[in-house]
């Protein structure tokens, strides 16, 4: 353990879903068009809006790998070709990890990693917007259940400042967000969560910028209330611009597979998503109608800031009239990001400032860091004071600004 004369405060922790996550509090008379359970070839397999869905290819989340096991392959140590299966390693039975479904088995995780406390958000639930997108009701309902489960079994706040799991938000119905932002503000929570990418359209056929007017009552009940939106990787819209460029051999397309390898995705659009959300929340007028909102980036990596900052500069000097305030100084302002640990911290401090950048772990999926405080040695460059920022200051700012 690295004592670092705090306890950090992990920007971007993860459980892994309860089986009955998305069932136990469905209305029964949404259940056939959300998620069930089903035996498919002798093995559990979770069905979305009656298909099977890939996303997880074990969504049971039993066996499962270490936290960790695919850090030398996103640090680019891949050297030997090693196939992932290999890389994840011998897989153990969930149950002998109790802190990645049980609050209290992770309070004491928490302990043992010398950390103070952590944002929590979801595993599976960051793909299943795009799996309901056709039934925007049935959306909308599977998401209302999987947050009354999230505040049963984790807590969107317990009031130990330890521990807040971010309860996960549609936009595509306005209304029906609006009606879930409330409750779950209601119920205590601290920070929300929404999937990156284009908003599926209310008639189920299309997609619609997340920065349209019709989303402004959704956005302008969380920046009155000021709780922060996280923006965390998942499945989005913009999945699909890989099928564009499909060769049809296998594993060399554009298109998602979880967990195969496919080097054109890694570097033909992997920061599509989160960068274009966040020029569309820009251009198209959120922040300048919300000056007080709060965004954050998360698990999303960063080295798509500096570019969008500078086409931002760039279209601020070709069209001033088309922003309120300098779109460059809006995002400074309003947004943090949680760099990947590969990524260049020192570009990133110079691109955003210290005071917006956010230590994340990503624990304990298999991408992330398998000791979360091992984050600081990716930033040895960095100050005791402007450690300390990025590995718990700023995470608190977030939450409390």
């Amino acid at each position: 353990m690295v004592d670092l004369g705090f306890r950090p405060f992990d920007a971007d922790n993860h459980y892994y879903e309860a089986e009955d996550a998305f069932t136990r509090h469905i209305d029964p008379g949404m259940a056939k068009r959300c998620m069930q359970w089903a035996d498919v070839g002798g093995k559990r397999r979770l069905l979305v809006g009656g298909r099977v869905n890939k996303f997880i290819p074990n969504p049971t989340f039993d066996p499962i790998a270490a936290p960790g096991s695919l850090e030398d392959y996103f640090r680019g140590r891949n050297a030997d070709g090693v196939d992932l299966k290999t890389m994840f390693g011998d897989l153990e039975p969930i149950a002998d990890h109790p802190g990645y479904r049980q609050r209290e088995a992770r309070l004491a995780l928490l302990d043992e990693q010398g950390m103070e406390g952590a944002l929590l958000f979801p595993t599976l639930g960051v793909g299943m917007q795009e799996a309901l997108r056709h039934d925007v009701p049935a959306l909308h309902a599977a998401f209302t259940a999987f947050n009354a489960w999230l505040d049963e079994d984790w807590g969107f706040d317990r009031g130990d400042g330890r521990l807040y799991a971010a309860p996960m938000i549609a936009f595509a119905d306005p209304d029906l967000a609006v009606t879930e932002v409330t409750r779950v503000l209601d119920a205590g929570a601290r920070i929300l969560v929404a999937v990156p990418g284009p908003v599926p359209d209310r008639d189920g056929d299309g997609y619609v910028s997340p920065g349209h007017p019709r989303f402004d009552p959704v956005w302008g009940l969380i920046a009155e209330a000021g709780v922060p939106m996280a923006l965390h990787a998942g499945l989005s819209g913009v999945a699909h611009y890989g099928r564009f460029w499909r060769t049809g051999a296998e594993g060399g397309g554009g298109g998602f597979t979880a967990f195969k390898h496919a080097a054109f995705p890694l570097v033909a659009f992997q920061d599509r998503g989160i960068s274009d959300t966040f020029a569309a929340l820009i251009c198209h007028g959120v922040l300048d109608r919300f000056p007080t909102l709060r965004l954050a980036s998360i698990e999303n990596g960063a080295m798509w800031v500096p570019d969008l900052l500078r086409n931002l500069r760039d279209a601020h000097g070709k069209m001033p009239f088309a922003f309120d305030r300098h779109p460059v100084e809006q995002f400074r302002e309003q947004v943090w990001v949680a760099p990947y640990y590969e990524d260049d911290m020192a570009r990133l401090r110079d691109a955003v400032g210290i005071e917006r950048l956010l230590f994340g772990s990503d624990f304990p999926h298999t991408e992330g860091l398998p000791d979360p405080v091992m984050f600081v040695k990716d930033i040895p460059g960095f100050s005791p004071a402007e450690t300390r920022r990025i590995m718990r200051d700023n995470v608190l700012d977030l939450l409390s600004a």
